[in-house]
């Protein structure tokens, strides 16, 4: 009987894909020092474009601060590709230590990884959100269907000997080592996340894979066993559904009333004359902001959680306020006689 053998463990998967990312200016250096290791004839102006441009990229990443994690910012972050070696294989440069090459490594695996997974998960949910674990389908995605068959094909399930000494089994997602297997570093970082990907799609827990869907965690769980659908999503722990869902009702709570306050504030314009002039008038906004004002206060729903309206409120939306302006105008015309 053979049997198929994953070289990928669950254990080894959720490690790679919850790891957290380093800073954009940490990832900049690597890249910096890497870029200067292999790069050393390089005209001074070009070292000079390259480093502003990491500092550039750096400085806006960083802006992301805490869900750096969640926006999977390595994903797409910038490398360098070095010449080929004229020999087999490819090895750090000097201005890059192993302690270096290891958290950096591990980092990228982790976004490329996260971006495949990603994409693979999105195949079980639908337009409202809900998740159905079991209509997951690789060949629905745009990626992840590649990097499986790029993977196969540089690196060919073989056959050998089961680990307990049955019989023979067919081993998966395991490198080949008696050849190159990647061009360069930031290549070797890839080929790593296909390899570990092969080994989800090879996995019988591949439908038992989550991610939490509480926008601050994004972390990813394999569960025990899995519910045919999840209406709101997976959730690593109940603390975090409850999260959600409580973020979700007040959103919807303050969709709702920004929704009657754009409808007052369009009725009132229209009690004023119906002018569509009135973005330009900077007395008519105060007084709507005050009218608007003086309506929060009488209904408890409008008021929660809200500060007390201002003009500049009256300017951020005046062009919902007007569409709906309009929509009423409109209305009112077709039901003349």
């Amino acid at each position: 009987m053979i049997k198929i053998q994953n070289w990928v463990t669950e254990l080894e998967v959720i490690a790679a894909l919850n790891r957290k990312p380093p800073s954009p200016s940490s990832y900049a250096g690597f890249v910096e020092a890497y870029w200067k290791g292999t790069a050393a004839d390089a005209p001074l102006t070009t070292a000079s474009e390259f480093s502003a441009y990491l500092r550039d990229w750096s400085s806006r990443q960083s802006k992301s601060g805490s869900a750096a994690f969640t926006t999977n910012y390595l994903a797409s972050a910038p490398n360098f590709r070095p010449p080929k070696a004229a020999t087999q294989g490819w090895c750090l440069p000097d201005t890059i230590s192993p302690e270096q090459s290891q958290l950096i490594g591990a980092a990228l695996t982790s976004a490329h990884l996260r971006t495949l997974a990603d994409e693979w998960l999105e195949t079980g949910r639908d337009a409202n959100g809900s998740e159905y674990p079991s209509q997951r389908n690789l060949l629905k995605t745009r990626r992840g269907l590649g990097a499986v068959s790029e993977f196969i094909t540089q690196c060919p399930p073989s056959l050998g000997p089961s680990i307990d000494r049955s019989g023979f089994g067919l081993i998966l997602a395991a490198p080949d080592w008696s050849r190159p297997w990647a061009a360069d570093f930031f290549e070797a970082q890839e080929v790593t996340a296909r390899r570990l990907f092969v080994g989800i799609m090879a996995s019988d827990w591949m439908m038992r894979l989550g991610k939490c869907r509480y926008p601050p965690c994004g972390r990813y769980f394999v569960r025990s066993k899995f519910r045919r659908c999840y209406r709101h999503g997976t959730f690593c722990s109940r603390e975090h559904r409850g999260r959600a869902s409580a973020d979700a009702v007040t959103k919807a709570r303050r969709s709702r009333a920004k929704g009657c306050l754009i409808d007052a504030a369009a009725r009132w314009i229209t009690k004023m004359g119906d002018r569509a002039t009135w973005p330009n008038e900077p007395d008519l906004k105060r007084r709507l902001a005050e009218f608007l004002s003086k309506r929060t206060l009488h209904d408890p729903n409008l008021r929660a959680g809200r500060e007390p309206l201002k003009v500049n409120w009256v300017t951020r939306n005046r062009l919902a306020i007007e569409q709906r302006r309009l929509e009423l105008a409109g209305r009112d015309s077709r039901s003349l006689p």
